[in-house]
């Protein structure tokens, strides 16, 4: 007499499955090295879109703008104040304070933005120093690029 096993055994067709075969076709899958078409896909899609697309679009705006900083800080396209432009200010402004000592009279009565004005030129001689500062980044900056 035969087990419910058996039974169940016999009625199953008995044809061999080679296993070794779908075990080799499903390791050679998992081997892909972005796991599958779909994510390869996605990242040669990013790709694409950085090629064809966004390359030309930053590269115009980086041209354009290091254009504009070029024009202003070498081509001097800009006119702005400089010290020399007002190297007799400072001049001016201690003969004020001098005269007004010499006649007793207070520099703010003679010249009520006396202090503005020299404060004014300090900050001057500071931006030009930090606009050539910058101008020398942008030239050390562009020679890496």
């Amino acid at each position: 007499m035969k087990s419910r096993l058996e039974k169940v055994l016999d009625k199953m067709p008995n044809k061999k499955i080679d296993l070794k075969a779908q075990k080799v076709a499903l390791g050679l899958i998992d081997e892909f090295s972005y796991g599958d078409v779909d994510s390869l896909n996605d990242e040669v899609s990013r790709l694409s879109y950085s090629v064809e697309e966004w390359f030309d679009e930053k590269f115009d705006q980086w041209y354009t703008i290091g254009r504009e900083i070029y024009s202003v800080y070498f081509q001097n396209s800009e006119a702005f104040v400089t010290s020399a432009d007002v190297a007799r200010d400072e001049e001016v402004l201690q003969e004020i304070k001098t005269r007004s000592q010499e006649l007793g009279v207070d520099v703010y009565d003679v010249y009520p933005k006396w202090d503005e004005h020299k404060e004014t030129l300090e900050y001057l001689k500071y931006l030009e120093k930090r606009f050539d500062q910058q101008k020398e980044e942008f030239r050390n900056e562009s020679k890496s690029v």
